[in-house]
């Protein structure tokens, strides 16, 4: 296998692992959100469940540690694909921060409009 086919395969499986990781955040902030809700409904003291909330929300504190792990982790195989002679590997469609914003081709010209 080719360094940067092996780039392009790590690459991959690391955005898929970000996606799950998210899609676990997402889920379960929108389980603790619906929480209240549900008890206010089914007219419950907020006595009940108070242990599985409070236990949802520890699983959100290790959810958030993952994703920030795993964006480390990110960076650091940014690192090793330098060191490896793959400076350049793009995969997917997601902007990062430093990114030159997409335009579609589009500039800017004189006058404020886009050519």
């Amino acid at each position: 296998m080719k360094r940067i086919d092996a780039a392009r395969a790590g690459a991959q499986k690391l955005m898929r692992a970000e996606a799950a990781i998210d899609a676990a955040l997402r889920e379960t902030a929108e389980l603790v959100g619906l929480l209240p809700t549900l008890r206010l409904e089914a007219n419950l003291s907020a006595v009940i469940g108070q242990d599985a909330v409070d236990d949802l929300g520890e699983t959100l504190a290790h959810i958030l540690s993952a994703r920030r792990t795993i964006i480390r982790a990110h960076n650091g195989l940014q690192a090793v694909r330098v060191q490896i002679g793959c400076r350049t590997v793009s995969v997917g469609e997601l902007d990062k921060p430093r990114d030159v914003p997409r335009t579609g081709g589009f500039h800017a010209v004189e006058g404020g409009r886009a050519a």
